[in-house]
């Protein structure tokens, strides 16, 4: 995760040759979201009870069809893979005709649904925050495809960026999966962990001991330490309080202090980590002499990677 381009978009995959690597988000592409979306719900609501469970194979299938068009020219490249980060309540159906297009293919009634429903939230309460790659079962069926899907592409190694950390357990999990596939695959892979919200800094020294890279979402620990959305920070900063936004520019207080304290934690209990830290933020003149200064060694952009002591 050295050299790394960060693509949004995986249909603008325009001259990759010209970076040393391509970083890939694990958004879901349109023409199989549908039946994804159908597979996923019914795999919330009536578990699977043995690995063998065909609808596990059939999510497999299309994850690796869908990893398989995005890195299909990328198998000489540095690969890193930023697996899905969309929380469980937004695959679980909301609206009445959400509910009737599942309920015809799970062949159950409304009720039934309803209730399952209510039931998966009551039993995970946060489930703004609670990933889908958190699911043991859904996240393994994931992970699978991108794999296969990286082994028929040639590539031979690549990284996996876990986003949104806010639990050692499941990266802790999420990384004995990762080794496992790896294995089963033949492909050497390393993993990163991405620290985007300011509750993950409180234990970020526990998160470096299960990862290979660490990775400061900046934007979203500003969006988040400051209760605020993207699309609410452009005016009326100084209703909250703000002499100069730290929406506009690198926020050295709190933002500073934040990545202050991960960052001496880290280095006391895993000195050798590499650190990267991303957004626009940080890409700022400000920012970049911050992390420099921190001993940050990458800065990832939304469309490119720089190392930190670049000009």
């Amino acid at each position: 995760m050295n050299y790394i381009a960060a693509i949004d978009a995986f249909e603008q995959l325009h001259a990759p040759e010209q970076t040393h690597g391509v970083m890939l988000n694990g958004k879901t592409t349109l023409d199989n979201m549908n039946r994804q979306r159908l597979l996923i719900q019914s795999l919330l609501l009536a578990p699977p009870t043995q690995q063998s469970d065909v609808r596990l194979q059939q999510l497999q299938q299309i994850e690796a069809d869908s990893w398989l068009k995005k890195i299909s020219n990328c198998g000489q490249k540095q690969l890193c893979i930023r697996l899905p980060d969309s929380s469980i309540e937004a695959f679980l159906p909301g609206t009445p005709a959400e509910l009737e297009q599942l309920s015809t293919y799970m062949s159950c009634p409304d009720a039934w649904l309803q209730e399952h429903v209510h039931a998966v939230r009551k039993s995970n309460p946060d489930l703004g925050c609670y990933l889908i790659i958190s699911n043991d079962i859904l996240f393994g069926t994931i992970l699978r495809g991108l794999f296969s899907a990286a082994q028929k592409c040639g590539v031979e190694k690549m990284s996996i960026l876990l986003p949104f950390v806010n639990r050692c357990r499941e990266v802790q999990q999420q990384n004995m999966f990762v080794a496992q596939c790896a294995v089963d695959y033949d492909i050497t892979c390393d993993v990163g962990v991405e620290i985007a919200t300011p509750r993950s800094i409180r234990f970020a020294s526990e998160l470096a001991v299960h990862a290979d890279v660490i990775v400061f979402n900046v934007d979203e620990l500003c969006w988040l330490l400051y209760g605020k959305a993207p699309e609410q920070t452009s005016s009326h900063h100084h209703e909250y309080g703000f002499h100069e936004t730290p929406f506009n520019e690198f926020d050295d207080i709190g933002i500073g202090t934040l990545l202050g304290v991960a960052v001496q934690q880290i280095r006391q209990n895993k000195p050798g980590i590499r650190l990267c830290a991303s957004g626009k933020y940080v890409l700022t003149e400000k920012g970049k002499n911050f992390c420099r200064e921190l001993g940050i060694h990458s800065l990832i952009a939304a469309t490119h990677l720089f190392p930190a002591d670049s000009q």
